[in-house]
């Protein structure tokens, strides 16, 4: 599905930056890198059209997020209250969209590989092909979506803001990832889209993804069962009984990363030890997602460093967690048109 997926990311890449970055004097980058990853998966797994239907889920999901980590009062005018509504609101959008793409189904006008929903939608149980009574209900269908379009919206915005963070003041890191991208350009006609395989050959870039995600990782870590009476460093943790993992705590071990405060992309040219680089869990927990943010990253990268340089707004190198990573002002900058169909190429100040 990614290999197919590729051509379908770049193309919405491509407008968002025509419309949201071209022609401007600087722009505010984690708000449009959320629009960005919203937009990517409206389209790819909801199979939303650009209108009225995907503002609404995006309207909705925008105010479900603002009190996802509210606390959980559930009292009028409170944030949690205003969440659960908004997550209402989303819920009979993509129940909409459910209805609508099952009959497609039934109609033969579409396929289950279309998008996600479709995909789940048409599971059976036997040979999850034809026959069989139909695998999951509605209501998991789309909890299932919600959840995808919770996972996979804020965690790449935040890794792909911080990267545009971390290049502007390591010109070096810039210029080695600048060459990877045009050598693959070289070997493509104007417009072309990109394919698994040029993704495939972005292999730097993403070493200076993992390491963004080394030293700012979006999820700050998540819970454990112990399933067993265990014992670690000395403590006893009985059976049940809940563990909190830190990822910043392993990431930034000097025992398992050699000096943790320096930016070197270099440290994932090979395998990092077992459970030492947890930016996207582990064992059987690992995120479902990683090959679809690998994927996303690196086409809105690839576009993003052939046509514009930028400089910081803000000298502040400071992010808060709310509770994902942000930086001050959403992270503002200055832009320099550069590549292929840029109308200026001049930066102005802010």
């Amino acid at each position: 599905m990614l290999r197919r997926y590729v051509g379908t990311i770049d193309a919405v890449v491509t407008r968002h930056l025509d419309a949201e970055w071209a022609g401007r004097r600087a722009v505010t980058v984690l708000p449009l890198m959320k629009l960005l990853t919203f937009d990517i998966i409206a389209t790819l797994l909801f199979g939303l059209e650009r209108g009225a239907v995907r503002e609404r889920l995006a309207a909705a999901f925008a105010d479900m997020l603002e009190g996802m980590w509210s606390v959980p009062l559930d009292l009028p005018f409170t944030a949690f209250r205003k969440s659960l509504r908004a997550s209402a609101r989303a819920r009979r959008v993509l129940e909409a969209t459910l209805r609508e793409k099952r009959a497609r189904l039934e109609l033969g006008e579409s396929s289950p590989a279309d998008d996600l929903v479709s995909c789940l939608a048409s599971l059976r149980g036997d040979d999850l092909g034809g026959g069989g009574k139909q695998l999951l209900t509605d209501e998991e269908i789309v909890d299932n979506a919600m959840v995808v379009l919770v996972a996979g919206h804020d965690t790449s915005s935040v890794l792909m803001t911080f990267m545009i963070r971390h290049l502007a003041g390591d010109p070096a890191t810039l210029a080695a990832m600048v060459q990877e991208h045009e050598e693959i350009a070289k070997n493509k006609a104007d417009g072309e889209a990109l394919t698994w395989e040029d993704v495939h050959g972005m292999r730097f870039t993403w070493r200076v993804a993992l390491e963004t995600l080394r030293m700012i990782p979006p999820i700050f870590g998540s819970f454990r069962r112990a399933l067993e009476d265990i014992e670690l460093d000395g403590y006893a943790i009985p059976k049940g009984w809940q563990v909190f993992w830190a990822s910043s705590v392993t990431h930034m071990d000097p025992g398992i990363f050699k000096d943790p405060e320096k930016f070197d992309p270099s440290r994932f040219e090979g395998q990092a030890p077992p459970y030492s680089f947890v930016a996207f869990g582990g064992g059987q927990r690992l995120c479902a997602g990683i090959d679809f943010a690998r994927v996303e990253t690196l086409v809105i990268m690839h576009h993003l460093v052939r046509r514009f340089r930028w400089r910081l707004c803000s000298k502040e190198n400071t992010f808060v967690r709310d509770p994902m990573p942000s930086p001050p002002h959403g992270l503002p900058i200055e832009l320099q048109h550069i590549g292929p169909a840029s109308p200026c190429k001049t930066a102005t100040a802010c």
